[in-house]
């Protein structure tokens, strides 16, 4: 232990760039007027310090050149500090990344929030101990909660995409706590309605080139469906043509949210195709091929009895009246039918269940027929 207390250290030239102690564990600088963090460069390469005592020094800000990285360090005093704000302790894991002991009592910081102890605890997730006092598993789910729902009504408010990314951006802690816990619902449905409100918007297909998103993106929980009208909606009144968005096999792809249920997903393109959503019929094309099972002698009701009476007649089937040509016929049918294969279709039922349910991947092709005027089957 090193207590340097009560001494100027700010004025160059600084007594700590002379400190070479491998075995230093606990550093005093209690009140040495120090106004950042960058003063402390040398302490960096010190190999054994997991304690040091910033108390009563006039730090307004936790900021640093990003090479200056504690990675021992476990305990921190910022006792009696001109810490302004809950968001100065952003630099935090990044300096300190294994800090588990904190103090931040007598700051700015702990009376700008009533809360400044469950969002610090938020703020900070890998402290087991704040001003002395021990964080137990269930005060940092709480904390972690709470901090999320203040949160959650900033994120609500932004209007453009550049105001969340700078909310974002001042809780770092957004994107950790909703892989851990679920992004709150209300920003989910904030997102998807900003989808399926908007005017349906489907380009013709084309060649794409794949986007990478972030996994806690919206972009990665989309599903690229690519759509197309089976058949021409048939009208009994030829001067009334189909919608243009009806014609035979078009295909348009869209991107869609996997959380979206059946029945919203009908409402949309409902509105596209200009057809009642409860009259569509929707059916997902899979890439998985069922083979075709081969009829079974037991399953046949004929004789030869009641269709061929005669030999004539068993001739001019084909077999020519010899029982091993009609065998030989009749196996190689069943051969062929082994040989055939169809691809699996799912009909996506009306239900509240998420379409990823039934979607596996980022792509998905979709068959919409209509139900009432019997060209389906």
């Amino acid at each position: 232990c090193l207590s340097l207390a009560f001494n100027p250290l700010n004025e160059p030239p600084s007594p700590l760039l002379n400190l070479q102690l491998p075995i230093l564990t606990t550093l005093d600088l209690a009140s040495c007027n120090l106004c950042t963090l960058q003063t402390l460069f040398p302490l960096a390469d010190l190999p054994a310090l997991s304690t040091l005592n910033l108390r009563s020094n006039p730090l307004t800000n936790l900021v640093t050149d990003p090479s200056l990285i504690f990675s021992r360090l476990r305990t921190l005093d910022l006792t009696s500090t001109n810490l302004p704000n809950l968001s100065s302790l952003n630099p935090i894991p990044t300096t300190f990344p294994i800090l588990s002991s904190f103090k931040t009592s007598n700051t700015p910081l702990t009376t700008s929030h009533p809360s400044s102890r469950l969002i610090t605890i938020a703020r900070l997730p890998g402290l087991t101990t704040l001003n002395n006092t021990p964080i137990p598993p269930h005060e940092r789910q709480n904390a972690d909660l709470y901090y999320l729902s203040t949160i959650t009504p900033l994120i609500l408010a932004a209007n453009t995409a550049k105001e969340e990314e700078a909310i974002v951006k001042e809780h770092p802690q957004w994107g950790h706590l909703c892989e851990k816990y679920g992004e709150p619902e209300s920003i989910t449905k904030k997102r998807n309605s900003q989808l399926l409100t908007s005017e349906p918007n489907l380009s013709a297909t084309g060649n794409n080139k794949e986007k990478i998103y972030p996994p806690l993106s919206l972009g990665a929980n989309l599903i690229n469906f690519t759509f197309y009208f089976h058949k021409p909606i048939s009208t009994s009144d030829p001067a009334t043509p189909p919608h243009p968005n009806q014609q035979n096999q078009q295909q348009h792809t869209q991107s869609l949210p996997k959380q979206i249920d059946i029945y919203r997903l009908k409402a949309f393109l409902g509105r596209f195709y200009s057809i009642p959503s409860l009259e569509l019929k929707l059916v997902l094309e899979t890439d998985e091929w069922d083979p075709v099972p081969a009829a079974k002698p037991e399953d046949d009701d004929w004789s030869c009895s009641e269709d061929y009476s005669s030999d004539d007649e068993r001739r001019s089937a084909g077999d020519g009246g010899d029982p091993r040509k009609a065998k030989a016929k009749g196996e190689e049918e069943e051969g062929k039918q082994k040989d055939l294969w169809v691809r699996r279709e799912i009909e996506l039922v009306d239900s509240t269940r998420p379409v990823g349910f039934w979607v596996e991947g980022k792509e998905a092709r979709v068959r919409v027929e209509r139900r009432d005027l019997g060209i389906f089957e």
